[in-house]
């Protein structure tokens, strides 16, 4: 593990700042896309931050090499369809119970690995699983009674949504391992995200709203703007840079606290109301994704737990 070093502290502190803004975005994008067309509104900030870090990175995206190109573009792909499946269930669904049901992907990862590559989660994997099952399922009954109608819809949409970012992780990780610019990865990956949703808007939004429909008014325009620059253009950003400084486990922990500030920021500014139900859930979720990231396996615990019993007995047996 890497000593927490002066560029350590920047990395996390960079990671921190991401989580922070992503959580804003939550109940700002939910509350902009109630009265603007969805998909528009996710191309227009994607379009922006890609095509300005072009501008700030024109010498590396010069260099990028087909094979990194191509990568981006499959990542582009995950990344629509978490949004894609996130913003839709978003609709209907709270801010709050949207950025914890997205964070469940922490748990999920280690599965969809052993999906794909064979290799067996630990236990602490399976504990957290079951964890977050019970959460979810807390989470998810209580919002029959205390959400809008479509409630199951938007959780079930959104827990697609967190398959997809697990995926987009792993793929990450991946393609980093072999050696592929960060940056390189990212600029493809963001104008991929901002050409799809702008053909999807064109092609289902378009018809129904015409061009008069895409006129934003002042205050979507600062949501719009704020989405753009702050959530996408810098947190991205933000992400790439502390992830160079920092451990995998570092930055995990550190991201999943992204549901955590989502439902804090809801709250504060009054855009839902929690549940005693809908609280045990999100501790019970968020103890989940600290079992998983942490490593945290009961049984190695009491094996060691025992060890030192034991060899503290001895030494009491030596001493009398």
């Amino acid at each position: 593990m890497k000593k927490a070093t002066a560029l350590n502290l920047i990395g996390m502190a960079l990671l921190l700042a991401a989580t922070i803004v992503w959580g804003t975005s939550f109940f700002i994008l939910k509350e902009t896309i109630e009265s603007a067309p969805t998909f528009f509104v996710i191309a227009v900030r994607f379009l922006i931050a890609g095509i300005g870090l072009s501008l700030i990175f024109i010498k590396k995206l010069l260099s990028t090499k087909k094979s990194a190109l191509l990568r981006g573009i499959i990542l582009g792909l995950l990344l629509t369809a978490a949004y894609m499946t996130q913003t839709i269930g978003l609709e209907n669904t709270t801010p709050g119970r949207n950025a914890f049901l997205t964070s469940s992907y922490c748990v999920m990862c280690p599965f969809i690995i052993w999906a794909l590559f064979r290799t067996r989660p630990k236990l602490y994997n399976v504990i957290s699983a079951v964890l977050c099952i019970v959460g979810i399922g807390m989470v998810a009954l209580s919002g029959a009674e205390v959400a809008e109608e479509n409630v199951l819809l938007g959780d079930g949409l959104t827990l697609c949504s967190a398959v997809f970012f697990g995926l987009q992780i792993i793929f990450i990780d991946k393609y980093q391992t072999e050696g592929y610019d960060p940056v390189q990865l990212l600029i493809p990956e963001l104008l991929t995200v901002g050409v799809i949703f702008i053909a999807t808007s064109a092609i289902f939004e378009l018809p129904n709203i015409g061009i008069s429909g895409y006129a934003l008014n002042s205050e979507q325009i600062l949501n719009v703007l704020y989405l753009t620059f702050a959530c996408t253009f810098f947190a991205q950003f933000a992400q790439i840079l502390g992830q160079k400084f920092t451990t995998a486990n570092q930055s995990a922990i550190i991201l999943s606290l992204e549901s955590v500030f989502g439902v804090m920021f809801s709250v504060i500014f009054g855009v839902e109301k929690l549940t005693t139900l809908i609280i045990i859930g999100f501790v019970i979720i968020f103890i989940a994704m600290m079992v998983s990231e942490l490593h945290l396996d009961p049984v190695k615990l009491f094996k060691k737990k025992s060890a030192k019993l034991s060899a503290a007995d001895e030494n009491k047996n030596k001493e009398e």
